[in-house]
């Protein structure tokens, strides 16, 4: 008996041990099979992925650089484009400012009257014809108020200046800020025209003075006048740089500079053939023939 039962528990423990390797085993077929599963999932995903990579050829990439080489020449022409454009503009800017250095040239000279003649010919100058001192009838040269007219006559006439809301409105501040600036000058002026008498040599008050004081008394007066009419200068230019620089565009700025001299130059020529002398005229006559 005591045989029989130690050969039924090794025969138990033997069948015991035989399942535990069996479980074993097929674990690790189990283990094996799901590394094997991954795998397989993992190489299909990286074929995945280099079947969805893109395939560059030497045909495209010379593609690729002919179209790369096109846009850089284009670049660069549409660079000496602008940059021929900007010196142009440059020159356009200069030849504007150039022009306004001939009128501060002009309107910046010394006019210094030393003589009696001296302030008739700042008043009047002698190179003006008759009919153009109409034009320059307000000390010696232009009404700053008028070349203020001449762009608001522009701007209204058929011509390639044309208006708009804001330079109208610059236009009216800088006439309104001009005209009160003209009529102090204008007073000081009739001041001057009103009291020079009572300073002058011939004055009753001043029959008594020697000559050298009489002289300074004169030139006390001729001072008054050059600095009403360096005042009258300086306000022409001051009109004629703020519609160049503030009121108008660079475009138009020219346009009217081109239009001011022409108008000059217009009213310079009628007064040359207003001055002209006639020739005399002839009426046809009969001749009489006695044999």
């Amino acid at each position: 008996m005591i045989n029989v039962e130690r050969t039924m528990k090794m025969t138990v423990s033997q069948s015991l041990s035989t399942m535990c390797e069996e479980n074993e085993y097929e674990q690790q077929n189990e283990e094996k099979e799901g590394e094997g599963d991954e795998m397989d999932g993992i190489a299909e995903k990286v074929q995945c992925v280099s079947l969805l990579r893109p395939k560059t050829s030497k045909k495209g990439e010379k593609l690729s650089l002919a179209k790369y080489g096109l846009w850089r020449r284009e670049q660069k022409t549409h660079a000496a484009r602008l940059q021929k454009q900007l010196k142009a503009q440059w020159e356009f800017e200069q030849l504007i400012e150039e022009q306004l250095n001939r009128f501060r040239a002009n309107y910046n000279c010394d006019m210094v009257p030393t003589r009696l003649k001296d302030v008739a010919q700042s008043l009047m100058p002698k190179w003006a014809l008759p009919h153009e001192l109409a034009a320059l009838a307000w000390l010696g040269d232009w009404r700053p108020s008028a070349i203020l007219d001449l762009l608001r006559g522009l701007v209204h006439s058929p011509s390639t200046l044309k208006g708009s809301n804001d330079m109208e409105r610059l236009l009216s501040q800088v006439m309104n800020e001009i005209r009160i600036e003209e009529a102090v000058i204008d007073e000081e002026m009739a001041e001057i025209q009103a009291t020079c008498i009572f300073h002058l040599s011939f004055a009753p008050l001043n029959k008594h003075l020697s000559r050298s004081a009489a002289m300074t008394c004169v030139q006390a007066e001729f001072k008054k006048i050059e600095r009403v009419i360096t005042k009258a200068q300086q306000l022409r230019l001051k009109a004629l740089e703020l519609l160049v620089k503030k009121v108008l565009s660079q475009t138009d700025a020219a346009e009217f500079l081109v239009a001011f001299v022409g108008i000059q130059d217009l009213i310079h020529q009628f007064a040359t053939r207003q001055k002209l002398p006639k020739c005399p005229g002839t009426a046809p006559g009969t001749i009489f023939l006695h044999s």
